[in-house]
């Protein structure tokens, strides 16, 4: 009798494990999917603000730029408070110690990358040329910083297909319209 009550509560032990682990590995998972989410928000955003530099050449009319930059502007900055909720400030001494708790210490490199388009999306239209031309450089380079560090957040560590895991050749648009063949000009 006491063989078969050890069995059972064996069993039940380890039900209870199983139970926990399959918890914990969902709200893993859940959690992965709510960071990838918002970082395709972020990455519409930052990029959308990169387009509008890379645009400079032939600029889009100042009505456009003004709404879009409006739009970027306050969606940064919901992004960047929604993202408290993903990543928690790193205490750095009395850093922001009279702030409420969830802003106290330093933000993490993440939402540095996200509050940084929110300021230039918010100072781009009274900007002079060559601060403008200074923005573009500093929102290139967060963007790319942002899709880096959110790619090692929620990214995978392997392809699901060797083919789409190969370099590519890095093709340019002029070298591949030279190579398309006349018969196909129709």
């Amino acid at each position: 009798m006491g063989e078969f009550l050890a069995a059972v509560v064996s069993a039940f032990v380890a039900l209870g494990g199983l139970l926990v682990a399959w918890r914990r590995a969902r709200e893993a998972a859940l959690r992965k999917g709510e960071v990838l989410a918002w970082s395709n928000d972020v990455i519409h955003n930052m990029q959308s603000l990169v387009l509008i530099c890379q645009r400079r050449s032939v600029p889009l009319p100042p009505e456009i730029e003004a709404a879009k930059l409006h739009d970027i502007y306050f969606a940064t900055s919901v992004l960047a408070e929604q993202g408290r909720l993903f990543f928690k400030n790193e205490r750095a001494g009395d850093h922001g110690i009279d702030k409420p708790e969830a802003f106290q210490g330093r933000r993490p490199d993440i939402l540095d990358q996200v509050i940084l388009a929110h300021q230039i999306a918010g100072a781009f239209g009274g900007a002079d040329e060559e601060a403008r031309r200074r923005m573009c450089c500093v929102a290139e380079d967060a963007a790319r910083r942002f899709v880096t560090l959110a790619q090692k957040e929620v990214g995978r560590s392997r392809t699901a297909s060797a083919a789409t895991s190969k370099g590519g050749t890095g093709p340019t648009l002029p070298s591949l319209m030279s190579g398309v063949a006349p018969e196909r000009l129709r």
